[in-house]
């Protein structure tokens, strides 16, 4: 892992908070003489995978978009893309300025535009996390083979744990990801894909592990009305980038506003609290090597 030793010592060793809140109970404080932006810059677009549904992104985020104004003395505007694809497009043309990419559209972004990853989340004290293929909890399926033939939820092309590693998992088992299910659908977002299951809609889904959780934050529905039936392997969890062409002072501005953030410190745990992280870390392209592996492996190479 490369972080930097006191920050493994004060993330890794927290408990993350965990807090009904959405929003900071007290404004929200900044460094500013350490991160103020350029001069030259007047507002700041941020950028988020419509990985939940909108509002609820909306204000799980805000308060963070109010700790990047307050911190850098600039407007943010934040703005939640249709698709998994369309931030790292927003990124490449310029439509915004730093984006929020899981770890497979940030590849498939890569590959097209040239982007300078800022930092990763850690949650749980860790750097990585997992995927989940569930069902619900009243559900007779009990392990992945008995989802053959059975209707299934992805939640778009470019997810992570939402089709990219449930399509891996079903190679290595030695699956045909194209014939395995009875059927298929692509449902847009994580809490789509929950919500269908636990409708019938589908008889199965794919979501990434703080879904549930998230879920139960947003609309109320207890994560015991699934029963996870498989796991994916680990891989790095979201990470800020901006452009590689941005202002490289605003670039530095933006990285230090991000990882001052602890959920360890009562001045900034409020920030992060709504989005169930410990804090940030710096971020490094070739940790998302082994998500490219997996794509190649998978088929999807873009």
């Amino acid at each position: 892992m490369r972080i930097a030793l006191p920050l493994v010592l004060a993330l890794a060793a927290c408990r993350p908070e965990v807090e009904e809140h959405l929003a900071p109970a007290r404004p929200v404080p900044s460094f500013e003489a350490m991160h103020r932006a350029p001069a030259s810059v007047t507002r700041l677009r941020v950028g988020l995978m419509p990985y939940m549904d909108a509002f609820d992104l909306q204000r799980t985020h805000q308060p963070l978009m109010d700790w990047l104004s307050n911190s850098l003395g600039v407007p943010v505007e934040l703005k939640v893309a249709s698709s998994y694809d369309q931030v790292g497009d927003w990124l490449g043309d310029g439509t915004i300025d730093v984006a929020e990419l899981s770890p497979y559209p940030y590849v498939r972004a890569a590959k097209r535009y040239a982007l300078k990853p800022l930092v990763t989340a850690i949650a749980d004290g860790s750097d990585t996390a997992s995927g989940y293929l569930f069902v619900r909890a009243d559900s007779p399926i009990r392990t992945l083979e008995e989802l053959k033939g059975k209707s299934f939820g992805f939640v778009d092309e470019a997810s992570t744990t939402g089709h990219l590693q449930p399509v891996k998992l079903l190679k290595d088992r030695g699956y045909d990801p194209a014939t395995f299910f009875g059927s298929t659908q692509y449902l847009g977002n994580h809490a789509q894909v929950l919500l269908a299951v636990l409708s019938g809609k589908v008889e199965g889904g794919a979501t990434y592990q703080g879904s549930m959780a998230a879920l139960k934050r947003n609309k109320g529905i207890d994560p015991l009305e699934f029963r996870i039936i498989a796991k994916t392997p680990r891989t790095p969890r979201d990470l800020y980038c901006v452009r590689a062409d941005l202002d490289p002072e605003l670039m530095e501005a933006i990285r230090s506003a991000l990882l001052v953030l602890s959920s360890r410190d009562p001045r900034t745990r409020d920030v992060i609290a709504p989005l169930s992280i410990n804090g940030f870390y710096p971020a490094e392209d070739r940790a998302y090597d082994a998500v490219r592996a997996a794509a190649a492996a998978a088929g999807l190479e873009r």
